[in-house]
């Protein structure tokens, strides 16, 4: 990492010199601004690769400085460091344009890391043309920079541009509809309706009433005519959320849509011209409810002109330590009494390596359950106790009079103390090889008996 040219930016002199030496290291050269003021006067005058920048400094703070730093050099990555107190606003920063946050006292190893990879990320767009350079408006909800979802944002900038259909397929609690969304804000009908309807959560009877409108009369009820959705969204999106679901019947009806851009509501004789863009979601696996008979063959054919496949959580397990903490900032909004602050990395690293059969969603649930439920400044393994009040080691265990004895309850943390002391015996003290075994760096496994004998 040399001929690296790098601001560091803080209103604490030690500080500052500390993250400059370790960045010195390696052959960097570093050039450091006791305020926001004195850093955009640097940047004026030099061209940086970085800038590293507290978040709380006084007067001008770290996220001020990044956006006023747009105006000089509009592709300069800003690296902000905070406290743990402060990660929340961090993330909202990263939201808002800062390449990556990292706490303090940083890591020196972690901080360079992250600096070339801000670095490589700056060439890499400098590459790319002009036209190419920005991500969809409305992406900023898609969280995540692992290489599944950098291709996945990627694919939605190239589909938003056409009319074409899209299927959006995953598991449930993926993120979908927030695909379907940034398709939208990133095509040229973005100021034109976006509306959703899931053919799931409405009985068969409406749901035809409910796309296409009815007029009055036109049964039990109709004492008013309904435009239906698909006229609402004339000249935008329709999201049809699990398209799988979608009565046969229907999909015929659908089909002319797609067609001819023509729909005639219940009960009516005047066929009426739409322009609407379909987006169809589903977990369903489509091709074998074609096998099925349960779903039209030519209407499959016609949705999948375009598939994007939005991955499960366990495949961007890289993105969970961002979701968490974006997760984190949401639930305090919604729950301001909570003293929950922050979440350990202790914590985050053992969120890293769950299963998520519920995807995003579950994640999401998690994390507001434990702001609501915790009362403590930041989460530990141990709160995860509270997501599920009865987990229990597993036992067999039955008294000397055949009777089944009370298990001992336990949280998490004394768990994960069990499980690793228990590989620790298996590989008879080697934590390499116990490291290994239980999916975690060594140093974490260091971290985590320091933290034990304490």
């Amino acid at each position: 990492m040399q001929d690296r040219f790098i601001l560091v930016v803080d209103d604490d002199p030690e500080m500052a010199r500390c993250i400059a030496d370790a960045l010195t290291a390696e052959r960097c050269r570093c050039e450091i601004a006791a305020n926001g003021e004195a850093a955009l006067a640097a940047c004026r005058q030099h061209e940086f690769d970085v800038v590293v920048s507290d978040i709380r400094m006084g007067g001008m703070d770290g996220v001020e400085l990044m956006t006023r730093l747009r105006h000089v050099q509009s592709d300069l990555p800003v690296i902000l460091m905070t406290a743990e107190g402060s990660i929340a606003s961090a993330v909202e920063a990263v939201k808002r344009g800062a390449f990556e946050y990292i706490t303090k006292p940083c890591n020196s190893v972690e901080l360079r890391r992250i600096v070339e990879q801000a670095v490589t990320s700056r060439v890499r767009v400098e590459r790319m043309p002009p036209s190419r350079r920005l991500l969809p408006i409305g992406t900023e909800e898609l969280v995540g920079d692992s290489p599944a979802m950098r291709g996945l944002r990627a694919r939605i900038e190239l589909v938003g541009a056409a009319s074409s259909p899209v299927l959006v397929v995953g598991e449930t609690g993926t993120g979908k509809e927030l695909v379907a969304r940034a398709i939208h804000a990133s095509s040229p009908r973005r100021s034109r309706p976006f509306v959703t309807v899931n053919a799931a959560a409405i009985p068969e009877t409406l749901l035809e009433s409910e796309m296409f409108g009815h007029v009055r009369g036109a049964f039990t009820g109709a004492t008013q005519a309904h435009r239906g959705l698909l006229a609402e969204a004339d000249g935008g999106t329709l999201l049809l959320d699990e398209i799988g679901d979608m009565p046969l019947g229907l999909q015929s009806k659908l089909l002319r849509v797609l067609q001819a851009g023509e729909i005639r509501a219940v009960g009516g004789d005047r066929v009426q011209r739409v322009d609407v863009r379909i987006v169809a979601a589903t977990h369903r696996k489509l091709p074998e409810l074609v096998k099925e008979g349960r779903f039209r063959d030519d209407l499959y054919y016609r949705l999948n002109v375009i598939t994007l496949s939005v991955p499960p959580l366990r495949a961007r397990a890289a993105d969970i330590p961002l979701l968490a903490q974006s997760f984190l900032a949401r639930a305090r909004e919604r729950a301001p009494q909570s003293p929950v602050a922050a979440i350990s990395g202790e914590l985050l690293e053992l969120l890293c390596h769950g299963s998520w059969p519920g995807n995003v969603r579950e994640l999401q649930s998690t994390i507001e359950r434990l702001v609501v439920l915790a009362m403590t400044d930041k989460l530990e393994p141990r709160h995860l106790a509270l997501v599920d009040e009865e987990l229990m080691p597993p036992t067999n265990g039955a008294g000397a009079n055949g009777v089944r004895q009370p298990v001992e309850l336990c949280g998490i943390d004394e768990l994960v103390h069990r499980h690793v002391d228990a590989v620790l015996a298996h590989t008879e003290g080697n934590k390499a090889r116990a490291a290994k075994i239980l999916g975690i760096d060594l140093s974490t496994l260091y971290r985590w008996q320091q933290k034990w004998q304490t």
